[in-house]
């Protein structure tokens, strides 16, 4: 049992009357709030020939609805002091405020208003494309961004969870104004639509706002369905572009978040590459000074995922840097973890969860990832009780499983020749 006091977390889940789910989290000690509402939408659910349309469609939303223009929008935000965002994933979209507490009904009514009335006029379709070309541009520019993307290609080959959130230059250039229209008309509805808040906020108020906001909302369509990506044979792949460094990207397919190995897997993740203290850090940035940045990483969808090592390093040093990862991965497949790193990955894993309660837009988000992922908001101590409870035979039958090196796909991103 954790010893900090759960009382400080105990959400409301409550549907309104066209079935929405709305999560009330009050936290009663500030002044303000974070509000998000959720798609179940996302890059996995586009159709083929229209990658990135869901991106698209929330850049989009915040350029006109019947009743605002674009200063109009921004206006109602800002005028009160609030900030709007939103952002796409592979598998839902996430529309949010933060705001102060008094300006909640009219942010929010705001805020449903792009989400759900999005006027789709072309000439602003046109400048949106525009501003997404340089986006993708400015990913491609950065290596690290591209190798990932690359490599998500590489794991998940013509499955939509394989391209980029943002689409490619070509696909994005091809999405009319009837794509993005027809995007939002299929997937934004009742019966995928989530609205999380967390901060100083009645819940009975709120949820009598959301009423009445969104009461005209109705489901459409069949339930959302979904095929897993199929699994791919371990792959090598080598590319030259204009960079400094040689950047490598291994990665492995692994169970999703649904799995109950998940919990060991984030732990092994935690110890082979998350912080200063992890093993691929001590090794390769620490003692051998081959790297300034190394790191591991877990990305779970709800019914896959990828298990991930990067590294930037001097083209000269790259054989190195890749024996050395090689032999780590070889040295846990084999020996497992020591006590005192799965308890110092436990306990990282748990003060990260704990902390993230002090973030109001992190409570909204956990409010609304959770409800997606496992149909209910996620109780972060549930979580670390999860955590507690992986032994190191659990962690080391993963390791045993997932980090045998030969089972991993490489990706590198090397230098392109001099023109000199």
């Amino acid at each position: 049992m954790d010893t900090t006091s759960r009382s400080v977390y105990s959400p409301l889940t409550t549907r309104l009357s066209n079935g929405i789910p709305v999560i009330v989290d009050r936290v009663p000690s500030v002044d303000s709030c974070a509000v998000g509402i959720w798609v179940r939408a996302g890059t996995r659910d586009e159709p083929r020939s229209q990658a990135g349309v869901a991106h698209f469609v929330e850049h989009t939303s915040f350029r006109r609805t019947p009743g605002r223009t674009t200063q109009r929008i921004a206006r109602d935000f800002e005028n009160v002091g609030a900030y709007a965002n939103a952002y796409t994933t592979k598998e839902e979209t996430c529309y949010y405020v933060r705001t102060l507490r008094e300006h909640l009904p009219a942010v929010f009514r705001t805020l449903a208003d792009v989400v759900l009335n999005p006027v789709f006029d072309p000439k602003d379709v046109e400048k949106e494309r525009t501003i997404i070309t340089e986006e993708i541009r400015s990913y491609e520019d950065e290596a690290e961004e591209f190798i990932f993307d690359t490599g998500e290609g590489q794991m998940f080959g013509r499955h939509p969870l394989g391209v980029p959130i943002v689409g490619t230059v070509d696909s994005v250039a091809n999405i009319t104004a009837d794509d993005v229209r027809n995007f939002h008309a299929r997937h934004y509805h009742a019966g995928s639509l989530i609205v999380t808040v967390s901060g100083n906020v009645d819940p009975e108020d709120f949820i009598a706002l959301a009423e009445r906001t969104l009461t005209n909302v109705r489901p459409r369509g069949r339930a959302l369905s979904r095929k897993a990506p199929p699994s791919l044979s371990t792959s090598s792949l080598t590319m030259e572009r204009p960079v400094q460094q040689a950047h490598i990207l291994w990665q492995v397919r692994v169970p999703g978040h649904r799995d109950s190995e998940r919990f060991a897997l984030m732990l092994l993740n935690t110890a082979l590459g998350d912080g200063m203290s992890s093993r691929l850090n001590v090794r390769l940035r620490e003692r051998k000074g081959l790297a300034y940045n190394v790191y591991s990483q877990l990305q779970l969808f709800v019914d896959c995922g990828i298990f991930a090592i990067y590294a930037g390093v001097e083209e000269q040093r790259r054989d190195r840097a890749l024996a050395v990862i090689d032999e780590e991965l070889a040295l846990v497949a084999r020996e497992g973890l020591r006590p005192a790193e799965l308890r110092r990955a436990k306990e990282q894993m748990r003060a990260g969860k704990i902390m993230s309660l002090e973030s109001l837009t992190a409570r909204m988000t956990m409010l609304g990832k959770g409800m997606f992922e496992d149909g209910v908001p996620e109780d972060p101590y549930v979580t670390i009780d999860r955590i507690n409870a992986v032994t190191i035979d659990d962690v080391n039958a993963a390791a045993r499983r997932w980090c045998r090196p030969d089972r991993w796909s490489r990706c590198l991103i090397l230098p392109s020749p001099s023109d000199d």
